[in-house]
C-alpha cells in the first residue's frame, strides 16, 4: 500500500491562501501535481499590488509557514519570476513563485 498523500492539505490551504494574495493585489495558481510540495505561482492583478516581499510574508502568516533562507534571497528564475521554498511543517513545503511588477523589473 502507498503513503497518504500530503495532497488535500495543499487542496485546504489554497483558498485561504488564494484570499491573501487577492487581498494584497495577485492573482494566485496551482501548478504541478502536490505529490511532495505544491507549486504556486502569484501574478500581480491590480495596479496596486504589493511588492512580492510582502506578499510571501502575508503568505507565510497566514499558514506559519517559514522561508527556507536562501543566502541571496529568493531565486530569480526565467522572465524575473522570484520563487520561496517555504516550510509548514512536516514534509509539507510550497515553492512558491512571484512575477514581478512592472516597478520591480530591471
Amino acid at each position: 500500500m502507498k503513503n497518504p498523500s500530503i495532497a488535500p492539505t495543499y487542496c485546504y490551504l489554497y483558498p485561504i491562501l488564494a484570499e491573501v494574495a487577492r487581498e494584497n493585489g495577485y492573482a494566485l495558481a496551482i501548478h504541478g501535481s502536490m505529490q511532495s510540495d505544491v507549486d504556486l505561482f502569484a501574478v500581480p492583478w491590480t495596479s496596486n499590488a504589493k511588492s512580492p516581499v510582502e506578499l510571501v510574508e502575508s503568505i507565510c502568516g497566514i499558514c506559519s509557514g517559514m522561508i527556507v533562507k536562501k543566502e541571496n534571497g529568493p531565486a530569480v528564475m526565467p522572465h524575473g519570476r522570484l520563487v520561496w521554498s517555504i516550510a509548514l511543517g512536516g514534509e509539507a513545503y510550497i515553492d512558491f513563485g512571484v512575477m514581478p511588477r512592472t516597478q520591480d523589473r530591471k
